[in-house]
């Protein structure tokens, strides 16, 4: 069993965003999840509603159930977009259309074997594989898109795609976090793989960002390490009440409540 600190026992199940929030703002932390306040849901921007009706999309598409064009009518109407917003999200087909089209023929050159959509994970706190909301669940995130590659020398590799709707002009290692953890996941939910190679797929420019290869060894040795001590730093932080000023002050559902604001 890696060494967890009580904090980071005690407030878990942990999820990427969860520790990231205890670490910038201890009291919005506190405020969601252990004092369980109810919050007042600011609006949702424009441009995040198309991004989930986007995202939606694609997954549609990806996985089969829908064409392309149907997967976008069935996206704005069921996230009930505007029409102003209906034209931004169709206006994204065009770059859509080019990404589906360059999977199929990745899959083909990578000779990819499996293919799995908005996968649900979970880890115990010895990092091995559970349900999603099992009793024993340490750690839980969701894959975007998956697929095991089969290699020329017979190994098989991991690649992890997350679609963004963001700008795709942010640096990948904005999300360094996020992609480290599915980095370490991938080794414990595909044992006998050799490596994880993980992407931004960035909706609205048709970008795909990759980031560095990492071999299973280095997982190991580097990002299970990291981990503990990432997610003992949320568990810390949680143990405080501070509140702290920054980006994500935009987006507390608890703002009404905070000192800063006083």
């Amino acid at each position: 069993m890696l060494n967890f600190s009580a904090a980071a026992t005690q407030f878990g199940p942990w999820s990427t965003s969860k520790a990231q929030m205890a670490i910038r703002c201890p009291f919005g932390f506190r405020a969601k999840y252990v004092h369980k306040i109810k919050g007042v849901a600011l609006p949702t921007s424009s441009p995040a509603r198309v991004g989930k009706a986007a995202h939606a999309a694609l997954e549609w598409a990806l996985s089969g159930k829908h064409d392309l064009k149907e997967s976008l009518r069935r996206a704005a109407l069921t996230h009930t977009l505007t029409t102003n917003e209906m034209d931004d999200l169709f206006a994204m087909g065009y770059n859509m259309s080019g990404f589906l089209q360059r999977m199929e023929k990745f899959k083909k050159e990578k000779n990819i074997v499996e293919q799995k959509i908005e996968l649900r994970f979970g880890l115990t706190q010895d990092l091995q594989p559970t349900k999603f909301f099992g009793k024993d669940v340490f750690f839980r995130g969701v894959w975007d898109l998956v697929f095991l590659a089969h290699m020329p020398d017979a190994s098989k590799y991991l690649i992890v795609i997350d679609h963004k709707s963001g700008d795709p002009q942010d640096d990948i290692s904005k999300y360094l976090i996020q992609l480290n953890t599915y980095a370490l996941a991938g080794i414990f939910l595909y044992p006998d793989i050799r490596g994880v190679q993980t992407a931004l797929n960035y909706i609205m420019a048709d970008n795909l960002t990759w980031a560095a290869a990492r071999s299973s060894d280095s997982i190991r040795t580097e990002l299970i390490p990291w981990f503990a001590e990432f997610i003992n730093k949320a568990g810390a932080a949680a143990e405080t009440e501070t509140a702290q000023k920054g980006w994500w002050c935009a987006y507390c559902d608890h703002t009404q409540y905070c000192p800063l604001k006083k």
